[in-house]
């Protein structure tokens, strides 16, 4: 790589780890289960990966998304919070890179499909028969933890989170491709299905990634499955918001310049 190449590399994965890092911080929802909270950072995690790459992307999500989690006060997330983001955007990055080879993406569609439906059978299995109403001690505890007042609360709130877990699983797929059509046919760009693609599977890998995350945490495989509604919002609105933002640096041969 040349010097001037160089020099605008590490330019650019500088901005886009302040972008990130603002992004994260300028809209912060809280998510009542975990202590943590949704934000619109992951749009420019996803923009980062398309303009610089898997290693610059992954260096610009993860420290990005760190630092406003150590200011925000949550730094017991930061460092998981480093380890996901850069994860995700190294998986976007990658499919972009890829995006002529076939076999990548049947492997991953693969993989990524029965990795979704595994997580979502076993989270709606934990929920149906792992909620240990016939111990009021613990029952009590878990009323604490998630700051539900009676057991009906947690019965309510445990059958809804399985029909959000089972419309998750069939609608925010094809939700996801039909928006990214109307987006391209609106806007009159071509539509890329590698952004698309990397997008949902980064996605989907954050989710999972915060579960494990907050397993560790509290110590609970039950307590962070009630904040995963909440983390697919956030991606689903970062996907959204970056294709938009995409359909304006493509028209404008930005990403090109970049690259």
């Amino acid at each position: 790589m040349k010097t001037n190449e160089y020099i605008k590399k590490i330019t650019y994965t500088g901005l886009m780890t302040a972008l990130i890092l603002l992004s994260t911080m300028s809209l912060k929802v809280p998510v009542p289960f975990t202590n943590g909270y949704i934000h619109l950072g992951d749009s420019m995690i996803f923009i980062a990966a398309i303009l610089l790459g898997s290693i610059c992307g992954a260096f610009a999500a993860g420290v990005g998304s760190a630092l406003a989690d150590i200011l925000l006060g949550f730094p017991h997330w930061a460092i998981p919070t480093l380890i996901i983001k850069a994860i995700m955007a190294a998986i976007v990055g990658i499919c972009v890179s890829h995006k002529n080879s076939k076999k990548i993406y049947i492997y991953l569609s693969l993989i990524f499909a029965g990795g979704f439906t595994a997580f979502n059978i076993i989270l709606r299995n934990i929920l149906s028969n792992k909620i240990p109403l016939d111990n009021q001690l613990k029952v009590n505890s878990l009323l604490k933890d998630l700051e539900f007042d009676s057991v009906s609360q947690l019965i309510e709130r445990t059958n809804k989170v399985q029909t959000q877990l089972l419309i998750i699983t069939i609608l925010v797929p094809l939700l996801i491709l039909v928006l990214s059509l109307l987006i391209a046919k609106l806007n009159n760009v071509k539509f890329k299905p590698s952004y698309t693609f990397g997008f949902v599977i980064s996605g989907t890998f954050m989710v999972f990634g915060y579960y494990i995350a907050a397993y560790i945490i509290y110590g609970s495989y039950i307590i962070p499955i009630f904040s995963i509604p909440w983390n697919v919002v956030q991606f689903v609105l970062g996907l959204i918001i970056a294709e938009l933002i995409l359909v304006g640096l493509d028209k404008s041969k930005f990403i090109n310049n970049i690259r």
